[in-house]
C-alpha cells in the first residue's frame, strides 16, 4: 500500500492529529515509504500532504536536534524525508536539512 500517495497522506495527517504520539515511529514509517517506492517523488500527492509533512519533520528536529546529529541512522532517515519534500519544492524541507547538516 506504501505505493499509493493516499498512504503517505493518511499517514502525515494521523501524525499531524491524534497519532502525534506516534512521531518518533512515524518518522521511520514515512522514510520507508518514500525509501521503497522512489516513484513517489513523480507522483501527484493528495493536497495538503507536503503540509502535514513539514509539520510532522519540523516538530520532530525541534525537540530532536541533538539526537539526529549524533545518531546516524536517525539523521539518514530524517535526509531521506527532507530530500523528498525538497523535491517536492518546499522550502521548509531545504532550510531544515541545512540546518541538520
Amino acid at each position: 500500500m506504501g505505493t499509493l500517495p493516499s498512504t503517505l497522506y493518511a499517514l502525515a495527517k494521523l501524525l499531524n492529529g491524534i497519532g502525534s504520539l506516534y512521531i518518533n515511529d512515524g518518522i521511520i514509517w514515512i522514510s520507508d515509504i518514500i525509501e521503497k517506492n522512489k516513484d513517489l517523488a513523480k507522483k501527484e500527492l493528495e493536497s495538503n500532504t507536503i503540509y502535514y509533512m513539514e509539520n510532522i519533520v519540523r516538530i520532530y528536529t525541534y525537540k530532536n536536534r541533538e539526537n539526529i546529529k549524533k545518531t546516524i541512522s536517525l539523521k539518514q532517515e530524517i535526509l531521506i524525508i527532507l530530500n523528498f519534500l525538497i523535491e517536492k519544492g518546499s522550502v521548509v524541507g531545504y532550510m531544515l536539512r541545512e540546518d541538520i547538516l
